[in-house]
């Protein structure tokens, strides 16, 4: 009885004596996202960018098998949204495994509202304080020297790739399968800057298949109801132009996100759009 109370006693003293002596257990651990790395890359002109590279579980398992690849805009902001996302669409089995590339920037205290402006848009607007038109300059910069990269040191299926972004980013990467049709034919567009600089995009669109009248491929385009109005009716015509083109082969996906307004409509339409991205190829 003696021995026991004795036991009791030190089990207490240990378990409470930090609380009683005023000090806290530190419990607080660094959370990193799963399979997932972070590389420098700086471009010809010495901008310092950043890859946020996600590689599939089965990846380091599974040494004969390849991948295809999402490239993906704003990852300094949305790589914990596509991370969580991916993990589900796989879990469910509603697309293949898949690498993830975020473009991103490396540094602190970076002012990424300027730096994407000038990166994701394809042509100054004078109407926009902003610096803009940078977007060739990056799309030249991820052809050359990122997908290169990807493609040289890790497992891909180099025709199975897919562009993705929200805003601006969304202008980017309906810009970017336009401008490179063979190095993306998969599209994910939600909410995408269509009125920037008077509707330039309607331009590329045009001429693109004036040359290009059997591209196939798979684009995604979406918003939220809860966006201006201005934007929704923007957004919306171009989705109604798009899908409705006779005599190509892109298939084209068209969505509304209830309730949501224009950074809302991220998070349903990332897991619309990377399933109709990838909704042709088999999952295993």
């Amino acid at each position: 009885m003696i021995k026991l109370r004795v036991v009791n006693s030190l089990f207490l003293f240990l378990v409470f004596s930090p609380m009683l002596l005023g000090k806290e257990v530190n419990t607080v651990k660094k959370y990193d996202l799963p399979d997932t790395q972070r590389v420098s890359l700086a471009s010809s002109s010495g901008i310092p960018y950043e890859l946020i590279i996600s590689l599939p579980s089965s990846y380091n398992d599974s040494p004969g098998k390849r991948y295809p690849v999402l490239y993906y805009t704003d990852a300094y902001w949305d790589a914990p949204l596509l991370s969580s996302i991916y993990l589900d669409l796989v879990f469910d089995r509603a697309v293949p495994e898949f690498i993830m590339v975020g473009l991103s920037y490396s540094g602190d205290n970076l002012n990424y509202t300027a730096l994407r402006t000038k990166d994701l848009t394809p042509t100054k607007d004078l109407a926009f304080v902003r610096d803009s038109g940078g977007g060739a300059a990056f799309l030249s910069f991820i052809k050359k020297t990122v997908v290169p990269k990807i493609e040289r040191e890790y497992r891909t299926e180099e025709n199975q790739r897919a562009i993705a972004g929200w805003s601006f980013g969304g202008l980017f990467a309906l810009y970017a399968m336009y401008k490179e049709p063979h190095l993306f034919n998969r599209c994910v567009a939600i909410s995408p800057a269509v009125p920037w600089d008077k509707g330039m995009i309607h331009q590329i669109d045009d001429n693109f298949f004036k040359l290009n009248k059997e591209f196939n491929a798979r684009l995604f385009i979406s918003y939220g109801k809860n966006e201006d109005p201005s934007f929704i009716s923007a957004v919306s015509d171009f989705q109604h132009k798009v899908g409705n083109r006779k005599g190509s082969n892109l298939k084209v996906m068209n969505f509304s996100v209830e309730n949501m307004g224009h950074a809302g409509a991220k998070a349903s339409s990332y897991a619309q759009g990377l399933t109709w991205a990838w909704k042709d190829i088999k999952v295993n």
